[in-house]
């Protein structure tokens, strides 16, 4: 199409009303969605995160328990052998 100014290009042969309510809605909703897209990337991101620090605080305090439980064996187990030579505690 060819317009000879700028106000008949935005009229749009009297259908510019629609045309641009439309481009509109369209911007709108595009706008819309990045900006749903970009908060629930950080809020998945910042789950992911926390998630990741439950998991090792875990893993350490599993860690944690399998030395401490390591430890007291071996002490039983030293207990033990000090009785079984006669030796007193």
């Amino acid at each position: 199409m060819h317009f000879e100014d700028f106000s008949s290009f935005l009229d749009m042969a009297g259908y510019g009303l629609y045309v641009w309510l439309s481009f509109g809605c369209a911007a709108i909703s595009l706008l819309v969605l990045w900006l749903d897209s970009f908060f629930s990337k950080r809020a998945m991101l910042k789950q992911v995160l926390t998630e990741q620090k439950r998991q090792a605080r875990i893993k350490a305090a599993a860690e944690q328990s399998a030395t401490a439980e390591k430890s007291a064996t071996a002490q039983k187990s030293a207990t033990a052998e000090q009785r079984t030579n006669g030796e007193t505690i």
